[in-house]
């Protein structure tokens, strides 16, 4: 496969996928839909979750073959049995989870499967890491390539993926919410590289749940919604509002839904001096019944490990927890269970889902005590207890007893959301609640969070969209390299103090 030393103009291409249908556990995926890139082209595709949006991005990839309809390239019908035949036509995926290698080096991610060789055939590390830099450098990043991946932020992951996409001549880039896990400024600067690649001539197909992120970029939207097209049509000509109803079949309010509290419960949370080498120091706040507090900064700032240490997920070198006014120690997450904490965590598939398990099976996973009689499952308080979060959280699934796995990734989110709840916590912790969510669950979900500070919860939530942390919070806490750098109610901080208090 050619090497492409920095960012090449291409020739152009343009792909079409006509009457495309895919069924899975008798349920239509995708019904009769239509997608057309083009080179030099920005097409975001929007939808809810569920919409169809990842099957039609697994088709393109090779991972699925459609039960029918045809994917035409420059006029000529091809066909996709592998990712190889895919990757053949210079067709790269950039996924939401990243794809890479974490214990090798960012040159051998780049070039993983068509490593240089010298005239002997062994692998030219030299000529590897000159290309992997040459690379990097055209995408305006100076990330060593003889780095361990693992040691990079997830900013810097993306860019070694946009590279290791470019080092196969790549014509047509889907990203695949790119930007879901990075920080304010990782995600502008993702968004310059892909404009740039753009302008280049590379045929880009971009999807994202973030409509500000969409219009900011995109030439052409194409909407889905339950499996169907509705509709593509140039971005400049529509309005966030007309997209919104395009996806959900009706318009969604933007009214705040948060109740903000007017007097503060009993203290639920107290951390004291909370302090892990090289995560964070010194970390103290109050969190009471009845409020919200958010943790801001950016992506590495320390505020998922917080969140972890307060769980009792990972160990920290000093400091105190207090709940409901006694000092515990939690040892492991069931400790931090049986005194009335349940966490969202940020990774829902590795850290919060069981992927082979049913639906239902992962909503009761935290409450198996309570559907227990006599040694026996009581399948009846199972079934009703997954039904209710079902509706409550509007999970798209055929069956509560479909493996999740098969759903998409917001409605597994929901999914997490519902167990959390299930467990019927005293506080309720959120690491990124509404990621890869669309615009109407993450109202729904919002509303969740409202509910239960009105039932007298303690919310502690960590969210990388900092609009909707300053919507959600009564008061704020701004990190920067693992310290409290501010301490503010939400209506007292804009997000550009937010950006500029976590960057200083």
């Amino acid at each position: 496969m050619p090497y492409a030393a920095g960012i090449q103009s291409r020739d152009t291409m343009k792909v079409e996928l006509m009457h495309i249908t895919k069924t899975f556990y008798g349920a239509k995926a995708l019904d009769d839909v239509q997608l057309t890139i083009n080179s030099g082209e920005i097409n975001c595709l929007v939808g809810e979750n569920g919409a169809g949006k990842s099957t039609i991005i697994k088709i393109l990839a090779g991972y699925h073959t459609p039960d029918c309809g045809d994917i035409i390239i420059d006029g000529k019908k091809v066909t996709f049995h592998t990712p190889r035949d895919s990757q053949k036509c210079k067709i790269s995926v950039i996924h939401q989870e990243l794809m890479l290698v974490p214990e090798i080096t960012v040159a051998e991610n780049i070039f993983l499967g068509d490593y240089p060789r010298t005239k002997l055939g062994t692998v030219s590390r030299k000529q590897m890491n000159m290309r992997a830099a040459e690379l990097l450098k055209s995408l305006g990043s100076t990330i060593d390539p003889t780095r361990i991946t693992a040691t990079l932020s997830t900013g810097e992951q993306q860019i070694v993926e946009i590279a290791k996409a470019l080092s196969k001549d790549v014509e047509l880039l889907i990203l695949d919410e790119p930007t879901a896990s990075l920080s304010v400024v990782d995600s502008d600067r993702l968004l310059e590289i892909v404009r740039e690649l753009k302008a280049k001539g590379i045929a880009i197909l971009y999807v994202s749940h973030k409509l500000e992120e969409v219009f900011s970029i995109a030439d052409k939207i194409t909407v889905f919604r339950d499996g169907k097209f509705i509709g593509c049509e140039n971005a400049a000509d529509m309005t966030k509002d007309q997209v919104v109803k395009m996806m959900v079949g009706y318009g969604v309010s933007n009214d705040k839904v948060r109740h903000r509290v007017n007097k503060l419960g009993n203290v639920a949370l107290e951390v004291k001096h909370l302090t892990s080498r090289k995560r964070f120091k010194d970390i103290s706040f109050k969190l009471h019944r009845g409020e919200v507090l958010g943790i801001a900064g950016l992506v590495g700032a320390g505020r998922s490990e917080i969140l972890r240490a307060i769980y009792g997920l990972d160990k920290f070198d000093s400091g105190e927890i207090i709940v409901n006014g006694e000092r515990k120690k939690f040892c492991h997450p069931f400790d931090a269970i049986r005194s009335g904490l349940s966490l969202v965590p940020e990774d829902r598939k590795l850290q919060g889902l069981v992927m082979e398990q049913s639906v239902k099976n992962n909503i009761v996973l935290g409450i198996m005590d309570r559907i227990h009689k006599l040694g026996f499952v009581r399948t009846k308080a199972v079934d009703k207890i997954a039904n209710d979060f079902r509706e409550k959280l509007s999970i798209k699934t055929k069956s509560i007893d479909v493996p999740v796995k098969s759903l998409s990734g917001g409605n597994q989110q929901k999914v997490v959301i519902a167990r959390s709840l299930a467990m019927t916590p005293d506080i309720l912790i959120l690491d990124e609640p509404t990621r890869g969510v669309d615009v109407g669950a993450r109202k729904e979900i919002h509303r969740l969070i409202d509910a239960a500070v009105n039932q007298n919860l303690a919310v502690l939530i960590v969210s990388s969209d900092i609009l909707e942390l300053l919507d959600l919070s009564d008061r704020v806490l701004v990190l920067k390299d693992g310290n409290i750098v501010g301490h503010f109610t939400s209506d007292e901080i804009s997000k550009e103090e937010v950006i500029s208090l976590a960057t200083a």
